[in-house]
């Protein structure tokens, strides 16, 4: 009896594993099929993205080039045209070389400044051919008529013009534009913009996406070739059977161009076509192999499932998982000799963790150390400007005999300069901070005398232990000099007043001027300064307010309103 009971347990195992083993065969085909078909249509569905990324990769490009190319045309159309080089050319002869050369050091100032605004330039040079002067960022000299003769001899309409392996932008100023533009006896200068072809060629190599891809950028008409990432002739170029593809050397690309290159060039694009046949030919092997192994894999697994998959993964990776949703980034799975069949997973995943709470960690530091950044960056901003004035001013009082107020200017001039470049630390006290934004107030005040009339007391004794960041008071008033003052009408005077205010928790510290503030001003200083956007407008209120917000751990530090005294008024929240 006991033997039949035995076979019959034998006969239902076996079935049951024959049962089963038609299934996971039958999924094995089914998931085959479905990989395959899958296959196929993702292809042509990742094909069709990456030409489409490739073809916004290239529309940005040639959309960035293209704007910095007509910046250039237009600076170079106007530095041709500036009184300065007029009077230069019509004067030349008629003043004294004092005179002359002042013009020309302007000049000269001038394309050093365009060599500087922007990187695709090389160097700027203005050409008089009536007086055979050549002038750049270096100086002037007397030229012969070779150093621009070969634009001239080409008369080309194309905005960019090509010789000897280098880009020129030029602009010519014509005597009188009724006779021909070309003839030198009309032609009174020529402001010449050398481009910065290697740095053309590095964006251009930066798009690619394979090494084996080319660009290449043509004249409108598309009958010479600028730049290329590679050696390439128009005449090499042969259609494909397929219309969107082009051979070269008898090698296949996809064949594209930029949706606009505006005036100056037209840009096009060749994408290798051989590695992703490759790629393709390897995919189709890997899905054969995968599904050879998923069947094995799968008699496998079925065996150990239960035992040394289901539990540990129930008890251990899904409550980790729990905890890192949960926030909890410093959660660990122990890993013991109980569950070392997921050792490697269990290491990957606590690797996994530790990696994600490094990484935030570094955001975080990676942000203050930008703020820190923005905040050196705007602190150089304050010494050279203000430095100017300054010296200008005590110029001015010591030339007219004021001892007394020379003095006082001096005494704080020094305090504030040695506040800016000497005290050290990020973090100051309060007193310190209206110390010196007061001194900043009173050199201000003689700069503006007569101008603008400051009330600004001294900080109450009971809130100097306060810590605040460093440069939260004076860029405020800075604004009122920078943004009222400067703008006031003839007689027109300004006031500007600083007070202090205790509020629950808080020392609110007021700083308002007069004027003529509108509501819907207002409303948009609201917007800029609490928006997502950063509005170079309010650099001073959005950096004081973040700084102020990460040093108290609080959402909102400063507060614009209108003040009773007709203008602006922000408020500062200093946590007692």
């Amino acid at each position: 009896m006991e033997k039949i009971e035995m076979k019959r347990e034998n006969n239902f195992i076996r079935y049951l594993f024959k049962w089963l083993l038609l299934i996971f065969a039958a999924f094995a085909i089914v998931s085959i099929c479905f990989n395959l078909i899958t296959y196929i249509r993702e292809k042509r569905y990742y094909s069709e993205i990456i030409e489409q990324e490739q073809r916004d990769r290239i529309n940005y490009l040639s959309k960035n080039i293209n704007d910095e190319l007509t910046t250039l045309k237009i600076t170079a159309s106007m530095a041709v045209k500036e009184d300065i080089v007029q009077d230069l050319y019509c004067q030349y002869d008629f003043v004294n070389s004092y005179e002359r050369n002042k013009m020309m050091e302007d000049i000269r100032k001038r394309c050093l400044e365009i060599d500087n605004l922007n990187s695709f330039v090389s160097s700027s040079t203005l050409i008089l051919p009536g007086k055979n002067l050549k002038i750049d960022r270096d100086g002037y000299d007397i030229v012969d008529e070779d150093v621009y003769a070969f634009l001239l001899n080409g008369k080309r309409n194309d905005l960019i013009h090509m010789e000897n392996g280098k880009a020129y932008i030029f602009e010519i100023l014509n005597k009188n534009y009724l006779f021909d533009k070309w003839s030198e006896d009309n032609i009174l200068g020529i402001f010449i913009i050398e481009l910065n072809t290697g740095l053309i060629r590095q964006e251009l190599q930066y798009a690619k996406m394979m090494d084996a891809d080319v660009l290449f950028m043509t004249n409108p008409d598309k009958d010479t070739i600028y730049f290329t990432t590679g050696d390439i002739a128009f005449q090499n170029l042969e259609h494909s059977e397929n219309k969107e593809k082009i051979l070269l050397d008898g090698e296949e690309y996809l064949f594209m161009n930029s949706k606009d290159g505006g005036d100056f060039f037209s840009l096009y694009y060749m994408q290798d076509q051989g590695f992703l046949h490759l790629i393709q030919e390897k995919m189709i092997t890997n899905i054969l192999l995968f599904a050879g192994i998923i069947v094995l894999t799968i008699l496998v697994a079925f065996l150990l499932f239960y035992k040394r998959v289901f539990q540990p993964l129930e008890i251990l990776l899904v409550d980790a998982f729990e905890q890192i949703k949960e926030s909890n980034l410093s959660y660990r799975i122990p890993v013991t000799k109980n569950n070392v069949v997921f050792t490697r997973l269990y290491q990957n995943f606590n690797y996994m963790a530790e990696r994600i709470d490094t990484l935030v960690s570094r955001e975080l530091k990676q942000e203050i150390l930008v703020n820190q950044a923005n905040y050196k960056h705007l602190q150089a901003q304050i010494n050279p400007h203000f430095m100017y004035n300054s010296y200008f001013l005590l110029y001015r009082m010591i030339k007219r005999g004021d001892k007394e107020g020379s003095l006082l200017v001096c005494e704080n001039l020094g305090k504030f300069f040695k506040y800016i470049n000497r005290d050290s630390g990020e973090n100051k006290s309060l007193s310190d901070e209206i110390s010196h934004a007061r001194s900043y107030a009173i050199i201000q005040g003689y700069r503006y005398q007569g101008i603008i009339h400051v009330d600004f007391p001294e900080l109450p004794q009971r809130y100097n232990y306060i810590v605040v960041p460093r440069l939260i008071i004076q860029p405020l008033i800075e604004n009122v000099f920078k943004y009222v003052v400067s703008e006031l009408e003839e007689e027109e005077e300004v006031k500007l007043k600083v007070s202090y205010e205790e509020a629950d928790e808080e020392l609110l510290i007021h700083v308002e001027n007069s004027g003529r503030m509108e509501e819907k001003q207002l409303e948009e200083i609201r917007k800029k300064l609490y928006g997502t956007k950063k509005e170079e407008d309010i650099t001073a209120l959005m950096n004081i307010n973040t700084r102020l917000n990460v040093f108290f751990g609080q959402e909102r530090s400063l507060e614009t309103d209108k003040s009773v005294l007709g203008g602006l008024k922000v408020s500062l929240h200093v946590r007692l």
